[in-house]
């Protein structure tokens, strides 16, 4: 994807609200609210090396009813995360939310924030973003620039023997997107994207593979049509509702792209309680990706949530479907336990490497309740796929 998620590469974060004592001036005992900044799922497991991280989406979901005393906040925090694209690192966010001093209770913030990420072996990235809402919440617009440079691995199957491709990625970009509210639960949108990477080999006496080759310096230029409805009754830790999402990203030489191409992402959740502890959730995610898109740009399999078990930069193609469930036991008010399963399939895949087949998935996962007052998790998750495992450290819950 070369969409915002280009832009913010590596430091996407939720902001979610935290009840707190009401101070003691107050007439009677009534919840207020802070806030706190946790990452998203993506954060840690990014889509591609170039993506997996929505410019500031969901940074304004509210979890709690009550109506706060205040209307401004600010919000810093240090977010640890491990995946097997980049490693272990730390995102340090800053955030300041505001919104109109008489607004409904369940209006959403605007919010301006701050963000640097770091990991192991030299990735680093920073961002900026702005996201308001107008005209009584009618309308939401979102601002965002980034820069950074990237250290991951591609592994390719060239026929005679893999090779694994070791890559340093720098990029700069920004990113504007429009959208209106349809209903009660939707968004439609169309935004703007504009950037450009340099790609090299860590070491330079290797070539690149003609498969990742297109240049050293790619630019682009992509304008983005999105879709979201979502009716989940926590973005933390869904317990019922739906959530959907597509976004139709499209580049042209014409417009300043490097290559003309368009991708299409599609992804589909699901949340059944069991009883008060246990959740079942359902996930169907693909993307389909045509004409002359840099690699970065097409199907990662084994990144985000689809799926877990399977290493960033094995599978990556021109088109990936993958669906997975996942039991969610919240076992005790500190501790919860999950297990998931899955399978999912790439075409159009770089090299030779076996794609015919299914790719399944299947993994265990731990839970620790980080705040009584808060569904937020932090998780560990270790899966096995079909010719790989991976283990996975984040804040909040794969989907």
């Amino acid at each position: 994807m070369a969409g915002v998620d280009f832009i913010v590469a590596a430091v996407p974060l939720y902001l979610a609200t935290m009840p707190v004592a009401q101070a003691a001036s107050s007439p009677a005992p009534a919840a207020k609210r802070n806030l706190v900044l946790v990452p998203s799922s993506s954060a840690a497991e990014p889509v591609s090396p170039m993506g997996g991280m929505r410019l500031l989406d969901d940074l304004d979901r509210q979890t709690t009813p009550s109506k706060p005393a205040r209307d401004d906040h600010w919000v810093i925090a240090p977010l640890p995360f491990r995946n097997e694209l980049f490693g272990a690192g730390l995102v340090l966010g800053a955030g300041y939310l505001y919104r109109p001093r008489d607004t409904d209770s369940l209006a959403r913030y605007s919010v301006a924030a701050l963000a640097g990420m770091y990991a192991e072996g030299g990735t680093q990235a920073a961002m900026g973003g702005h996201r308001g809402y107008w005209s009584d919440q009618c309308y939401r617009t979102t601002l965002g620039i980034a820069a950074g440079e990237l250290h991951y691995d591609v592994e390719l199957d060239l026929g005679e023997d893999d090779r694994t491709i070791s890559l340093i990625q720098q990029f700069t970009g920004v990113s504007t997107d429009l959208a209106m509210k349809v209903g009660a639960s939707g968004w439609l949108g169309a935004g703007f994207v504009y950037g450009h990477t340099d790609i090299r080999l860590r070491d330079p006496q290797v070539p690149l593979p003609d498969d990742i080759e297109h240049s050293t310096r790619i630019d682009v230029v992509n304008v983005r049509l999105s879709g979201e409805f979502d009716s989940r009754d926590s973005d933390l830790y869904p317990r019922t509702g739906r959530y959907a999402r597509t976004q139709v990203s499209i580049a042209r030489q014409a417009l300043g792209s490097e290559d003309d191409y368009e991708a299409v992402e599609l992804e589909w959740n699901a949340f059944l309680p069991l009883d008060a502890t246990q959740v079942l959730a359902g996930r169907v995610a693909g993307k389909l990706v045509d004409g002359n898109a840099p690699f970065f740009a097409k199907a990662w399999f084994g990144s985000g949530a689809d799926l877990r078990g399977y290493t960033p930069g094995r599978y990556i193609g021109k088109s990936m479907l993958a669906a997975q469930m996942e039991w969610r036991w919240q076992a005790t008010p500190r501790w919860g336990l999950s297990a998931f399963a899955g399978t999912g399939k790439v075409a159009g895949a770089l090299g030779e490497i076996d794609t015919d087949a299914w790719l399944p998935a299947a993994g265990l996962g731990l839970r620790l309740r980080l705040s009584k007052s808060l569904p937020l998790n932090l998780r560990a998750d270790l899966a096995w796929g079909r010719d790989d495992d991976t283990f996975t450290l984040a804040v909040g819950e794969a989907f």
